[in-house]
């Protein structure tokens, strides 16, 4: 039973990987008189179904094990207090069923190796076949998931301002290339940066496909450097800096040869004339004046609604409406911070906010302890790529709210439930 719900995990993240979830939207049943796309439902009942699966055949509880199905909670005080109950319950709901239960359920059952099976055999094809998809519509400037697919025609938006299940936008904004499998540069290419450290984990203890390892790699880091997403730069380089500390990179010679490699792939789309305007006019986007930035700036100016919410917040997913006010009139307003740690303090408060970081750090100072005695100098690498990973994806969210977005929530969430896993695993582990 634990190896069918770390499957069914894994199917649903690959599939979130790898598909436009809001392609999705079009199909539509009612239930309780509203109009709800029909794949929530596939994904509500498998992520409950396998939640309760893994919930009900659980012998004997951890501290850990324990603190992750109760996080969840924090939240609970500023829903209650929200202005829109019904939606905040929703979009709580949301985050949970897309981010904390798939994640909890890895945890909790991943001592099997069918977790690195599924891991090595079914996400990380799904991540390379994604970047693949990203360099061949940044060269032919086409994408087969979303050319010809018209939002405002395909996806009507609903009228159920009050609807307490789906409140889509009235129209969804044309990205530039690459658009990959997510629809935005951003949450696209923040799905695709976790995977850079196994990656290279994979090439170093993975010998029998060495050259066919060592291709992946620079595919996944080609994209990542052409999805001109700052946010995917920033998570790259704090994925480099970490390797090193983490000692992933266990002398000079191999952070030498990482670099040169990456500076390689830089020269080669600086130099190639197709993909040299496209790199260089980002990189040259990085002042005051930007229009992105001077919005992403002057949406700090929301933490003022905290001066009457300090503690616990103005509830889950109440920043668009709540905080409108508070953003200045001369800049078009956005209905998002573009940061989903200053998004989670205002709605979910200092106390939500503090709870959330004191999780995070709990969980990786005890999971760090714990790879310092593993015996095993590949197993304790595979855990420290998978938290570098994890690392660099939560660097990408300063830049937007990832746990908004059903991929970027579920990989974050994945990654730290695949990294937890070490808590559980025997210090002679083989």
């Amino acid at each position: 039973m634990d190896a069918g719900a770390i499957l069914t995990v894994m199917l649903l993240w690959g599939l979130h990987l790898g598909y436009p979830a809001p392609r999705l939207q079009a199909a539509r049943w009612i239930f309780l008189g509203r109009l709800v796309p029909i794949y929530y439902f596939f994904t509500v009942a498998l992520m409950l179904g396998t939640a309760a699966t893994a919930l009900a055949l659980k012998r004997g509880w951890r501290k850990w094990e324990l603190l992750w199905w109760a996080l969840p909670l924090i939240c609970l005080p500023g829903i209650l207090g929200s202005d829109d109950l019904p939606w905040s319950l929703r979009q709580w709901f949301s985050w949970i069923i897309r981010g904390v239960i798939p994640g909890g359920v890895i945890f909790f059952s991943a001592h099997r190796k069918i977790k690195d099976i599924a891991l090595l055999c079914w996400i990380y094809p799904v991540v390379i076949a994604a970047s693949v998809l990203g360099l061949r519509e940044i060269y032919t400037n086409r994408n087969p998931l979303w050319d010809r697919f018209d939002f405002e025609q395909q996806i009507p938006a609903t009228s159920q301002t009050a609807n307490p299940f789906y409140r889509p936008h009235d129209a969804i904004a044309t990205y530039i290339t690459p658009r990959g499998t997510q629809g935005n540069r951003i949450p696209y290419a923040s799905t695709l940066v976790g995977f850079l450290p196994l990656g290279l984990w994979v090439s170093k203890y993975r010998k029998s496909l060495y050259w066919v390892n060592i291709l992946a790699v620079v595919v996944l880091l080609s994209i990542l450097v052409m999805s001109q997403a700052r946010s995917a730069w920033m998570g790259t380089l704090a994925a480099v800096v970490l390797m090193r500390i983490f000692g992933l990179q266990k002398n000079s010679r191999e952070t030498i040869k990482f670099a040169a490699g990456m500076l390689l792939c830089l020269a080669v789309f600086l130099a190639w004339q197709r993909t040299q305007p496209l790199l260089w006019s980002r990189l040259n986007s990085f002042h005051l004046t930007e229009e992105s930035i001077r919005q992403r700036l002057a949406v700090l100016q929301t933490v003022k609604v905290l001066k009457d919410h300090w503690l616990i917040g103005i509830g889950f997913g109440q920043f668009p409406t709540v905080c409108r006010p508070y953003y200045p009139a001369a800049l078009p307003w956005q209905s998002t911070p573009d940061n989903q740690y200053l998004r989670w303090l205002i709605e979910n408060g200092l106390l939500g906010f503090s709870l959330l970081m004191a999780f995070f750090i709990g969980i990786v100072r005890a999971g760090w302890e714990k790879i310092k005695r593993l015996k095993d100098a590949e197993q304790a690498d595979y855990y420290k790529s998978i938290l570098v990973g994890w690392l660099s994806v939560a660097v990408t969210f300063i830049f937007f709210d990832g746990f908004y977005w059903g991929a970027c929530n579920m990989t974050f969430w994945c990654l730290l439930g695949l990294f937890a896993v070490c808590l559980r695993s025997p210090e002679t582990a083989a």
